[in-house]
């Protein structure tokens, strides 16, 4: 998205992207620098992670907010959630000292939103940071625990069919996770689990030495991991690390990953099927989570594993749909988001003014 810095520039992207709303946050007292984004509650209220992080720029939060939050409309309309995308940021250090006072400064500007938009974890907050923001807010979700494993599981079936469609199978393949944080450490056990060759980066040391030790995968250096010769590549930590630089780059046949907004720009998926390399968009690989959230807010998670083994459907349909049409993947899966969001428009029945 074009950077927005002027009143002007964020009008003109909230109507370009259809966004319902946009909340930014401030309080001194406490050293509060936030942001609240709401892009679509036609199927639902909207959802999405408090993310806790130092950004270079105010205008950085809030495109990170944004996209994140975009992503996450068109992530619960293709698993059939009754949910919208929302996400907000936190512009602070994770680590700052009075991180809970900051905490409880965005959730009253949460509170203020009367359950629009419902906080989950994400990058930069806890358990306890979502028990502490849920003292203050109507709803919040994954107060149960993190639902990083069935991310992690929706990531492993869609990259069971991505090797499909390059006809491999998980058993022998190469896979190169970039990023061991709570999901790309799951992907990384189940993928040993299944007899895979796993191959791994983090920006931790410690993390990397553990899972060595722990599953018997290879250290690789951060700066190769995306671009080593294997079967698949898994982006699993921040967002934007396909660019224009990197898929000319891309030695792997398949690109499945967790990290949301894998990809810098969606243009990128057309060179990517351009080069032939197999790419399950991330709104689809990593839906597990919010499923599983979805389940929490609803108090059943009676099914939930076959839910999110279901993703792997999603996936093939689109790769088929894909290779018929001779179009990129994401261009299919925001058609098929935006088809499901646009024939419930009118109805809206979870709305109450």
């Amino acid at each position: 998205m074009t950077t927005p810095l002027t009143a002007s520039d964020l009008t003109a992207e909230l109507h370009e992207r259809d966004f319902e709303q946009l909340v930014l946050c401030r309080d001194p007292e406490v050293g509060l620098e936030s942001v609240i984004a709401v892009h679509d509650t036609t199927l639902g209220p909207s959802l999405g992670g408090v993310r806790m992080r130092r950004y270079p720029s105010r205008a950085a939060a809030v495109a990170d907010a944004m996209n994140l939050a975009q992503a996450m409309t068109y992530k619960a309309a293709l698993a059939g959630l009754p949910l919208g995308g929302g996400k907000s940021v936190i512009n602070a250090d994770p680590r700052v000292a009075n991180r809970d006072e900051v905490l409880i400064a965005h959730a009253k500007y949460i509170a203020a939103l009367n359950g629009r938009y419902v906080p989950a974890l994400d990058m930069g907050t806890s358990v306890r940071d979502l028990e502490l923001i849920g003292r203050h807010v109507p709803v919040v979700c994954a107060q149960r625990g993190d639902p990083s494993y069935y991310t992690a599981r929706g990531v492993v079936r869609s990259i069971e069919v991505a090797l499909e469609a390059c006809g491999r199978s998980v058993a022998g393949s190469r896979v190169a996770i970039q990023g061991l944080g709570n999901v790309g450490l799951h992907v990384a056990r189940m993928l040993c689990a299944a007899e895979a060759e796993v191959l791994a980066a983090d920006i931790d040391p410690v993390r990397v030495h553990d899972a060595v030790d722990e599953l018997g995968v290879t250290a690789t250096d951060l700066a190769d991991i995306l671009f080593v010769d294997v079967d698949v590549v898994a982006p699993c930590a921040a967002g934007g690390a396909i660019d224009e630089h990197a898929v000319p780059r891309l030695r792997a046949s398949a690109l499945v990953g967790a990290a949301n907004n894998m990809l810098s720009t969606p243009a990128l998926a057309r060179d990517l099927r351009e080069r032939g390399i197999v790419h399950v968009p991330d709104f689809v690989a990593n839906a597990g989570g919010l499923i599983a959230v979805e389940a929490e807010l609803r108090d059943d998670e009676s099914g939930l594993a076959d839910r999110v083994d279901a993703i792997a459907d999603t996936a093939r349909d689109m790769l088929n749909r894909s290779e018929l049409g001779g179009i990129d993947v994401v261009s299919v899966a925001l058609s098929m988001a935006t088809e499901i969001i646009e024939g419930n428009r009118k109805y809206r029945p979870w709305f109450r003014a």
